[in-house]
């Protein structure tokens, strides 16, 4: 495509501005000084054909405008990727995105850090990574580190997607529990190329014994190193609204403390009373203003942070009201899930297949020794068709308290033998303990029971 097509393009694109667009918020309208795109759609016709003749020129003349202009498929793919959030989407509606434009080749791959969406908790970054040579390439791994001290930040990262064709957008989330964004921070990224054949694996039969994948340290990466400076204008955005109301369900007691209001999500933050005698582990929960608009919660990432303390999920999220200006705020919990205290640990008998306290709706459906390794599955009863959910953590410990760790589990509908059909309402959870010689294994459950409220608690926020 020449620039020419390209500045076409981009003309028909104005056309289109959804009308959100020319409506700024009292919030943003400091940061529209900097970013005037949307001038485009309410200028005068004088005005707006002797403009669009400077541009035509520039494109043509002036390689930054021309380069500019380039990056407008880009913003394309940012706005597809983020249309699954409508936090994002409203964020990048509103011009909440901020350039970055760095760029690295390294051998045969090219990463390029095109934006970033950052607030006060989150950071959002997208890039691509390009190669003449390979199709497809991993994000491995990655890391955020403090450029002052060099440590680490203490961040938890979600990955939207590993393995993408080459110049797709890739999108990274990176949430901070407590600490505010700093001003500059460094991103290390681990990129390998990948057989996309070799990432195709083989489904065991029922009666076959389920084979695990372990993930090995690959031998050609390519690490890649940027240093993110972050615009205030975003890093300060964001505010904190005390609640302190107390609400009980089941008969134990919470608190919401306070709600943190972000571009990029909101937060609800519980506390409970020292009596309960369960955790609080997930809530079903939406916010809603005055005028009706819904809030729900985080559909894909991170959806909650738990305590440094105790396994309870103290802080919630949910996609934020920020940009909707409202005045009153509203939530509605619907549903809870607790985890009893004396409920920690799954006891079972390997050799006998015996269980105790095992999570609500779980069931051990198959345990098998191969001389080596136990090979376990539990049949679980779905919570919304078609859809898993997690049962247990990664941790698990023999009678001598010693502790192990399960590398890799899938989760899944798992066909009958002779037939097409499945258990309905059901789906398996399946995931081995290599090296275990020991026929009593203590598992973590996530949760015990679930408790479906007949009537919302309904909280209100301000």
């Amino acid at each position: 495509m020449n620039r020419q097509q390209e500045y076409n393009d981009f003309m028909l694109e104005l056309d289109k501005v959804p009308t959100s667009m020319t409506q700024m918020s009292a919030k943003t309208k400091t940061r529209a000084k900097k970013r005037k795109i949307i001038r485009f759609a309410t200028m005068p016709s004088g005005v707006l054909v002797a403009l669009l003749f400077m541009i035509t020129v520039s494109v043509n003349i002036f390689p930054t405008v021309a380069y500019a202009f380039e990056r407008v498929p880009v913003l394309r793919q940012i706005a597809a990727a983020v249309n699954f959030s409508p936090s994002l989407r409203d964020a990048l509606e509103h011009e909440f995105i901020q350039p970055i434009g760095l760029e690295q080749t390294i051998g045969d791959i090219t990463m390029r850090v095109e934006y970033v969406i950052v607030d006060q908790r989150q950071l959002n970054i997208f890039y691509t990574l390009n190669s003449p040579v390979y199709s497809y390439l991993n994000s491995w791994r990655s890391s955020i580190r403090c450029d002052v001290e060099g440590t680490h930040l203490p961040v938890t990262i979600f990955t939207a997607s590993h393995t993408l064709e080459t110049s797709n957008i890739r999108q990274m989330t990176v949430n901070y529990a407590s600490e505010q964004m700093p001003s500059r921070m460094v991103f290390e990224l681990e990129v390998v190329p990948i057989d996309m054949a070799e990432m195709t694996m083989p489904v065991p039969a029922p009666a076959s014994p389920i084979t695990e994948w372990e993930r090995t340290e690959p031998e050609n990466i390519t690490s890649f190193t940027f240093t993110l400076e972050f615009d205030p204008d975003f890093t300060q955005q964001g505010e904190t609204l005390y609640v302190n109301q107390d609400f009980m369900v089941d008969g134990q007691i919470f608190t919401l403390t306070t709600v943190e209001i972000y571009p990029t999500h909101m937060r609800a933050n519980f506390s409970a009373d020292p009596a309960n005698t369960v955790w609080l582990r997930s809530l079903r929960f939406h916010a809603e203003n005055e005028l009706g608009n819904r809030f729900d919660t985080i559909s894909n990432g991170i959806t909650a942070f738990s305590a440094t303390d105790s396994p309870m999920m103290v802080s919630h999220f949910l996609h934020s009201p920020f940009f909707a200006e409202s005045n009153e705020l509203k939530i509605y919990i619907s549903q809870v899930e607790w985890l009893n205290k004396d409920g920690m640990r799954a006891r079972i008998d390997l050799e006998n297949g015996i269980v105790s306290q095992l999570p609500e709706g779980v069931a051990l459906d198959d345990a098998r020794w191969d001389g080596q390794s136990w090979h376990l599955s539990f049949a679980v009863e779905e919570r919304k068709e078609n859809h898993s959910h997690q049962v247990f953590g990664s941790d698990y410990f023999n009678e001598y308290g010693d502790e192990f760790w399960i590398t890799s589990w899938s989760s899944g509908i798992r066909f009958h033998e002779t037939t097409t059909s499945h258990s309905p309402g059901i789906f398996f959870v399946q995931f081995s303990l290599l090296d275990f010689p020991y026929d009593i294994v203590y598992l973590t459950p996530s949760y015990t029971r679930l408790i479906k409220l007949y009537e919302p608690i309904v909280l209100r926020v301000r």
